[in-house]
């Protein structure tokens, strides 16, 4: 299993690298151990889903020419949600390649204030961004929309609760499979602590399971995490190769819904909001 310290990336960036590789069909991960980002090749450019990390934009743009790819044929970026660590390489791209942004509407407040520069002590993460990370989004996006890029629909349902405006989303791939990723099953940002700090009451935390309660019974073929470790990624990878694609698994997604639930179940035990 690959496994990776939070502070490795202040010492070296290169500790969070691993071979990029195809998932099925169109669809590759081309992320790091820590942070996951996917491309997708839609037949008229490629649509990247999220960027990771600033200091890891390097790796990112590596992995995209390992699997064939010229990084300046992104045409198109995908955002989750409004952490620094799943739009840190964003703007980078922007200026080399002019690609096109489309952000959660409801997490545009976490850009533009700058809370990205606050990351480290709200986490616990001893590093600031080396660049300035802001960008102007060309797209807000809303639970309910359904945007089409070359060959590939994509489809937004609300999964706020991580953040306010987290998404989920859904999408085909040419063979008839369907892959969608929850945008962020992290309960960190749920604790009473953080809530207190941020004067949210339980407002977060009953839109996450409200939210995760909704989002029961998609159909999906392929789950994503957007960190590796929620899904199992790296474990899939090594089986690449077997008879069975083992990223390919239409009971996965209810069990992540299972496994949101379980979590908050825990928090509102062990941490209540007073």
């Amino acid at each position: 299993m690959l496994t990776v310290g939070k502070d490795d990336i202040m010492r070296s960036p290169w500790l969070w690298e691993v071979a990029p590789f195809r998932i099925a069909d169109n669809l590759y991960y081309v992320g790091d151990k820590d942070v996951s980002c996917h491309l997708v090749d839609t037949g008229e450019g490629l649509l990247l889903l999220d960027t990771g990390y600033t200091q890891a934009i390097h790796m990112l743009l590596e992995s995209i020419r390992t699997m064939g790819f010229d990084p300046a044929d992104i045409k198109w970026i995908l955002h989750s949600h409004g952490h620094l660590d799943h739009f840190g390489g964003t703007r980078i791209l922007v200026e080399k390649y002019g690609c096109k942004t489309y952000f959660p509407a409801v997490d545009l407040p976490l850009l533009n204030e700058r809370a990205d520069l606050n990351w480290h002590e709200e986490f616990g993460q001893n590093y600031e961004p080396p660049y300035d990370t802001w960008f102007e989004p060309d797209v807000l996006v809303h639970p309910g929309d359904v945007l089409q890029f070359g060959n590939t629909k994509v489809e937004f349902f609300d999964a706020g609760g991580h953040t306010p405006g987290t998404l989920a989303i859904r999408f085909n791939l040419p063979g008839g499979l369907k892959a969608a990723m929850h945008g962020g099953v992290g309960v960190n940002t749920l604790s009473s602590a953080y809530s207190q700090k941020k004067n949210l009451g339980s407002t977060w935390r009953d839109a996450f399971i409200r939210n995760v309660r909704n989002l029961y019974g998609l159909e999906v073929d392929i789950i994503l995490g957007n960190h590796p470790k929620q899904t199992g990624t790296f474990e899939k990878m090594e089986r690449l190769g077997e008879e069975k694609n083992p990223f390919i698994d239409p009971t996965a997604w209810d069990r992540l819904m299972a496994s949101c639930e379980k979590k908050y179940n825990r928090l509102q035990e062990t941490d209540p909001i007073i």
